[in-house]
C-alpha cells in the first residue's frame, strides 16, 4: 500500500509540474533575448529618453547597474556602452546585459538588452530585469 501511495504521489507531482510548464508557456513568450524597442513580445519596453547631459545619464546608468548587483564587465563612455552580467537569484544563471547610451538631438536615449546565456525561454526574467532597471534609472535622473 505504501508503494501505491508513493507512485500516486509521484504521478501527481509530475502532473503538477507539467501543468505549471503549460501555464508558464501561455503567460510568457518563449524567448530569452529582450531589447527595448525591438522585441515585439514586449512592446511596452521602449528606450528611455532624457533631457539631461550625456555624462550625467552615463554615470546614472553605471550607478544603477551596480546598485542592482550586476557585475559591470566593460564600460566605454565614448562609445556609450556598458556591459554587465546579471545573476538570477534561484538558479544562479548568468545573463548578459548591454546598455547603450546615445545622443539624440538635445537629449539622450538609453537602450537595454538582456539576454540569457542558456535556455530557450526565460519566463519573463529579462523583461522584468529591464523594467526594474528603467524604474531605478528614472529615480536617479
Amino acid at each position: 500500500m505504501s508503494v501505491k501511495i508513493i507512485v500516486l504521489g509521484g504521478g501527481l507531482l509530475l502532473a503538477i509540474i507539467i501543468g505549471l510548464l503549460v501555464v508558464a508557456a501561455v503567460i510568457w513568450p518563449t524567448i530569452n533575448d529582450v531589447k527595448t524597442g525591438e522585441t515585439p513580445e514586449y512592446a511596452d519596453l521602449r528606450p528611455q529618453q532624457f533631457k539631461q547631459p550625456y555624462e550625467r545619464v552615463f554615470d546614472a546608468v553605471l550607478t544603477t547597474a551596480q546598485a542592482l548587483g550586476w557585475e559591470v564587465t566593460a564600460r566605454d563612455r565614448e562609445q556609450g556602452e556598458i556591459h554587465a552580467v546579471a545573476t538570477t537569484r534561484v538558479f544562479r544563471f548568468k545573463d548578459d546585459v548591454t546598455i547603450t547610451i546615445g545622443r539624440e538631438g538635445e537629449g539622450v536615449v538609453v537602450n537595454v538588452r538582456s539576454h540569457s546565456r542558456i535556455g530557450k525561454g526565460d519566463l519573463g526574467t529579462n523583461a522584468r530585469r529591464i523594467r526594474q532597471f528603467q524604474a531605478e534609472l528614472a529615480k536617479r535622473i
